[in-house]
């Protein structure tokens, strides 16, 4: 690939401080950037309440950035895949995945708004890493099991397994008025041969008795005390469980501010996290490297640091539109597991955008490069 994604981590760099992201650590992830496209979303997994600053580390391929047409070994030659990783099965499965994903007026297309690729990074990754899958629908999406079906078939390359099914039926069938599933996984990297249900529009009062209705066997008062923690803090919460042919008890709470990304609102992720600390799920110096992390980079005065696509495609617009990197906190996780301590996890985002001057309008655009193209070129 001409560019890869370690040049977009390299910019993010000075802004990770160590006692979240280890040297270490960092250089374990950057290799397994060097392996993947410039995509314009990524971002890293942190534990809050460890000393042990590792991280895992996430892209998301889209169709507005081209990453879509990549994973389907379509688009832009210098910025494909390596044939390397297609000798494992898992990634070519993944392609079979996204090349049905990126073929217009298929079911995949019309219900797949995006998809996520988590890597677990313990130490030096592999050659050839491997990544848990997550399918996120697009927010029109209504054939939901149709959708999840047909994504886990191509991704594990067989049916989902009859028990599994008749047991995420029932989870979606459980889900109060207002609830619906919004993202779908498939861990590779964790020999779970279940799937991952991630649930939105669930909240302090409906969460306990929709766990209770799926046979989850977790403790309810612990659940109970830990969603009492964060309520009132939060505008939205999302549940996550793991779904075989029983609801297996770990589950995890999301815990998002903002609906949108493009603020950074670091007073209040800065008192969310202090009362974190407070109830012992996070260390003091990991809440100050959370904020030091919120912000953004625009290299305006040193185009040369841009990473190569971005500097032709800078060119190719002109001086009106500028590339930018948002550094957010996408969402912070707690997760319940029986005999064992909650736990809380924060999960960064990096965030390639761009700023344009629509002269037409008289107005600035801030987008994905499509909606900035079309207001500086008309």
């Amino acid at each position: 690939m001409a560019t890869a994604l370690n040049e977009y981590l390299r910019i993010a760099e000075p802004h990770l401080p160590p006692r979240l992201i280890s040297p270490a650590a960092l250089a374990n992830i950057e290799q397994i950037a060097r392996l993947l496209p410039p995509v314009s979303a990524s971002g890293f997994e942190c534990r809050l309440g460890r000393e042990e600053a590792q991280a895992d580390f996430g892209v998301r391929f889209l169709a507005t950035d081209g990453s879509r047409a990549m994973l389907a070994g379509r688009g832009d030659p210098d910025s494909a895949l390596p044939s390397s990783l297609f000798t494992h099965p898992v990634w070519e499965r993944l392609r079979r995945f996204g090349a049905r994903w990126d073929t217009p007026g298929t079911l995949l297309q019309e219900e797949i708004g995006d998809v996520f690729l988590e890597f677990d990074v313990e130490g030096t990754p592999p050659d050839v890493p491997i990544p848990s899958f997550f399918i996120e629908y697009d927010r029109r999406a209504w054939r939901h099991l149709d959708a999840l079906e047909e994504s886990l078939a191509l991704l594990w390359g067989e049916p989902l397994e009859p028990a599994v099914r008749a047991r995420v039926v029932e989870c979606l069938a459980a889900l109060p008025p207002g609830g619906r599933v919004s993202a779908v996984g498939a861990m590779f990297s964790r020999r779970f041969d279940g799937v991952r249900l991630c649930l939105q529009g669930l909240g302090p009062d409906t969460m306990p008795g929709y766990l209770s209705r799926v046979g989850w066997p977790g403790p309810p008062a612990a659940l109970e005390t830990m969603l009492a923690r964060v309520a009132g803090r939060v505008e939205r919460m999302a549940l996550s469980l793991d779904v075989g042919p029983a609801v297996l008890p770990k589950v995890g709470v999301e815990c998002h501010l903002a609906e949108s990304l493009h603020e950074a609102d670091s007073e209040r992720w800065a008192s969310l996290l202090e009362l974190l600390v407070e109830q012992g799920l996070c260390l003091p110096a990991k809440r100050q490297a959370l904020v030091d992390w919120l912000g953004h980079t625009h290299l305006r005065s040193r185009p040369e640091a841009l990473p190569g696509n971005l500097r032709a495609l800078s060119a190719s617009l002109g001086p009106k539109a500028l590339p930018v990197f948002l550094r957010r906190i996408n969402h912070l996780k707690l997760v319940l597991q029986p005999g064992q301590p909650p736990e809380a996890k924060a999960y960064l985002a990096l965030l390639q955008r761009w700023l344009g001057h629509d002269g037409r309008r008289k107005r600035y655009v801030f987008g994905d490069l499509e909606e900035v193209r079309d207001a500086v070129l008309g």
